[in-house]
């Protein structure tokens, strides 16, 4: 699976019907494959602006008609189909004349988007950033992510990684609600900082994936502790460390809170999961 940027431009040659076809031709040396995700990059009307994300479903090819062969290198053009398409509205701004768009840069950690080669029409980019741009965009309401419905909570490999990525969203987004977006172990509140873990592991409870009482807010950095089994989370709200020797910053994190005030952030959460995972000793 790849990730890209389809970039909307003004012009007329290959009209695009917005979030259904992306349509370029043979002088991009790419090769946009099914089930591979996007996002728009819109430079029309002066802006520099993502648009919306989806994936592609199919890709078709065919010659250029007479009036698309205007340049010699043009042999083959190509349309990709769209499907789980996500409209951004408002549109998540990148553009550095704007102080929202310098803003969103710098959350992105990019600042000439042509050294990254964001100037061509279709560009390949990291899943890395093709993340970091979609959750930039749900933190600024770029679009909205529904409560799930009922309590089917499994996320299937076999979806497309948008679909699974919004089912994901829709599961942090309950957990972080739910427990008032703090640290269940450190108890910061700093939202750039915060994630959502599973306490059951998303790669084998796969009925669990999006269940909002199997997860549980931490920091980034509680968080790969959590993961790593360094710091061992009990339904009393008491956390346990594995290793004696642990630095001050460490030893910091799960000494900032008491049991009783973690207790409370422990609200909702599924604590015979919780029990299973303290059994394996992870």
């Amino acid at each position: 699976m790849s990730y890209w940027i389809f970039k909307q431009s003004e012009q007329e040659r290959y009209p695009d019907e917005h979030g259904r076809k992306y349509v370029y031709d043979n002088r991009h040396s790419v090769r946009v494959d099914e089930g591979d995700s996007f996002i728009y990059l819109d430079k029309r009307f002066g802006g520099y602006d993502f648009t919306g994300h989806g994936t592609v479903i199919d890709v078709q090819k065919r010659k250029p008609k007479v009036e698309e062969s205007t340049q010699a290198e043009i042999k083959l053009i190509y349309t990709a189909e769209i499907g789980d398409f996500c409209q951004y509205d408002p549109s998540l701004d990148i553009a550095l004349t704007r102080s929202e768009g310098k803003k969103n840069r710098t959350a992105l950690g990019i600042k000439n988007v042509n050294k990254l080669g964001w100037s061509r029409s279709v560009t390949q980019i990291s899943r890395d950033m093709y993340e970091r741009i979609i959750d930039l965009a749900c933190q600024r309401q770029c679009y909205a992510v529904t409560p799930i419905d009922g309590e089917d909570y499994i996320v299937r490999d076999d979806w497309s990684f948008v679909r699974r990525r919004h089912r994901v969203e829709q599961f942090k987004k309950a957990v972080l609600l739910r427990q008032g977006c703090a640290c269940a172990i450190c108890g910061t509140t700093l939202r750039e900082v915060l994630d959502v873990a599973h306490i059951s592991r998303y790669s084998t409870d796969k009925k669990n994936r999006a269940n909002p009482a199997n997860g549980i807010v931490l920091c980034t950095y509680c968080h790969r502790a959590f993961d790593g089994g360094v710091y061992r989370l009990h339904e009393t709200g008491h956390v346990s460390v594995v290793y004696p020797d642990l630095d001050s910053v460490a030893l910091a994190h799960v000494s900032s809170l008491s049991p009783e005030a973690r207790l409370h952030l422990l609200n909702g959460i599924d604590t015979e999961l919780l029990r299973q995972r303290l059994l394996e000793g992870i």
